[in-house]
């Protein structure tokens, strides 16, 4: 096996990338990355390698020293997992406590997180905020309430400047006509009411 050095670490980056090397060839990698100074080219891959470097076994085995293709071919074998036998008893125990636990989220379940019932009269309402379609009900439906009340006092204001001017135009015409005269009260409320 020939050492790594910066003529053909290159070459084992490919092999690397593609699968190829052995665990041994890998670790030589590791070693390379691991060294003080490296071409501006290979620096970008030194955090990459000293990461893997330190999921890596500390002893390099014989058998480990297949490439890793050859490897990946054979069938893995799941760890084994031990269970404690527990007696009845216990298991009783177990399943109390796993009630207690679930009793416990459901009684401190916060209710701020489901929404109110007098807000799903809005469902299927959305609001537009810096470009996001937002449609999250607990902050869709006070933005429409917020807006609703706006709506309510533009209203309001304009109501008022029409009753105003219908006042204003009320004292202009009774001061321009002698209303006294029954001939023409009859006149102008006719020709006003609508």
């Amino acid at each position: 096996m020939n050492n790594i050095d910066n003529s053909n670490i290159r070459h084992y980056i490919d092999r690397f990338l593609a699968g190829e090397t052995s665990c041994a060839e890998e670790k030589m990698i590791y070693d390379f990355f691991r060294r003080g100074q490296l071409a501006d080219d290979l620096e970008k891959y030194r955090e990459m390698f000293l990461w893997y470097d330190s999921l890596a076994p500390e002893a390099v085995g014989e058998a480990e020293a297949e490439p890793v293709a050859e490897a990946a071919t054979a069938p893995r074998r799941a760890p084994k997992v031990r269970l404690l036998r527990l007696r009845p008893w216990q298991w009783i125990g177990v399943a109390a406590m796993l009630t207690v636990l679930f009793a416990i989220g459901f009684i401190f379940h916060s209710p701020s997180t489901s929404i109110p019932e007098e807000y799903l009269a809005y469902e299927g309402s959305y609001i537009i905020r810096d470009g996001k379609k937002i449609t999250d009900l607990r902050v869709v439906v006070p933005e429409i309430l917020r807006t609703e009340q706006l709506v309510d006092e533009r209203l309001s204001a304009l109501d008022a400047s029409i009753e105003a001017a219908d006042m204003a135009f009320d004292h202009a015409v009774s001061n321009a006509y002698n209303l006294s005269d029954p001939d023409v009260k009859e006149i102008i409320d006719a020709t006003l009411t609508y």
